[in-house]
C-alpha cells in the first residue's frame, strides 16, 4: 500500500517561525509517507519558494516532489479575481493530487506534523476504502 500527502503553501511567514514549522512538519511528512507533494502557492515576486530556504534541513528520502506556481500562473488559475485567497488551497491541493500516485493520498497544510508510519498503517489498514476521511489535528 503505497501513500502520498500533498501539502500546499506561500512563503509569506505565516504566523511567524515559518521555515522551522515547515522543516519539522516536510521532516516528519518524509518519515511517514512514500511520497510527499509540496506545492508553493502564489510566493510573492523577489521571494525563494520557502523549501529552498530550508531544504537542507529536510531529510526527503528521495520522496519529496515540488511545484511552483508563481504568482503570473496563480493569478490566471483564479482568473485574475483579485479577490482569490493568496493562498488558493483547492487548486494546488489539486495539482498535488493529480500527480501523486499513492494508493491513499492525504491532504495537509504545512504546519501539521504527521503520524507515525506505524500508526497511519494501522488507521489504514482498518477503514473502509470507499469512504472520505477527515481527522483533526493533534
Amino acid at each position: 500500500m503505497k501513500t502520498s500527502v500533498v501539502i500546499t503553501s506561500r512563503n509569506d511567514n505565516y504566523g511567524g517561525h515559518l521555515n522551522e514549522r515547515a522543516t519539522y512538519c516536510l521532516n516528519s511528512m518524509c518519515d511517514t509517507f512514500d511520497e510527499v507533494w509540496y506545492i508553493d502557492w502564489n510566493t510573492p515576486e523577489g521571494k525563494p519558494s520557502l523549501l529552498y530556504d530550508i531544504i537542507d534541513d529536510i531529510k526527503t528520502n528521495n520522496k519529496l516532489n515540488h511545484i511552483v506556481v508563481n504568482p503570473q500562473v496563480a493569478s490566471l488559475l483564479t482568473n485574475n479575481d483579485p479577490n482569490a485567497q493568496k493562498c488558493c488551497e483547492v487548486l494546488g491541493r489539486n495539482l498535488g493530487i493529480r500527480r501523486a500516485t499513492g494508493d491513499w493520498i492525504v491532504s495537509s497544510n504545512i504546519d501539521i506534523i504527521a503520524p507515525n508510519k506505524e500508526d497511519l498503517t494501522n488507521l489504514l489498514s482498518s477503514i473502509d476504502k470507499n469512504t472520505f476521511y477527515t481527522l483533526s489535528r493533534r
